[in-house]
């Protein structure tokens, strides 16, 4: 897929697994064609740590992944946690890199989330982190 170049001009923000205020909130200016590209780049010039790439954001900003990102709240019962992304806050059904920005777009913002699990089947996915503050990331 090639990759068209728009003029963007939107604001970008990381919100971690235990407040609401953002971790990072910067100003995308440029040509950046997807939702991956803009924030690879963000990630990059702010000298942020993270562990993905314009496909996708599996860490950043020192959150968990693998088996230190599962929740277990019991037998039948656990949280997944990771990151998820939303664009004028309508979280699409696509990877960062399949996601055109186009310049009517003014924000995108990373949050970590969970999915939960519960009695054999995942019963929500997305879930903001930080409005159940999960004590293994925040006490």
């Amino acid at each position: 897929m090639m990759n068209l170049l728009l003029p963007l001009a939107l604001e970008l923000q990381f919100v971690g697994p235990c407040d609401s205020k953002p971790l990072l909130s910067a100003s995308v200016t440029g040509t950046e064609a997807t939702v991956g590209d803009a924030t690879v780049k963000v990630l990059d010039d702010n000298g942020i740590e993270y562990q993905g790439n314009r496909q996708g954001l599996n860490s950043a900003f020192g959150t968990p992944i693998g088996m230190a990102a599962l929740e277990i709240l019991g037998p039948q019962e656990m949280r997944s946690y990771g990151w998820c992304y939303e664009v004028d806050g309508v979280s699409p059904e696509f990877f960062p890199h399949e996601y055109t920005l186009t310049p009517v777009n003014k924000s995108v913002r990373w949050y970590f989330a969970y999915a939960h699990y519960l009695n054999g089947e995942w019963v929500r996915q997305c879930a903001p982190a930080h409005e159940i503050r999960p004590a293994f990331l925040c006490d």
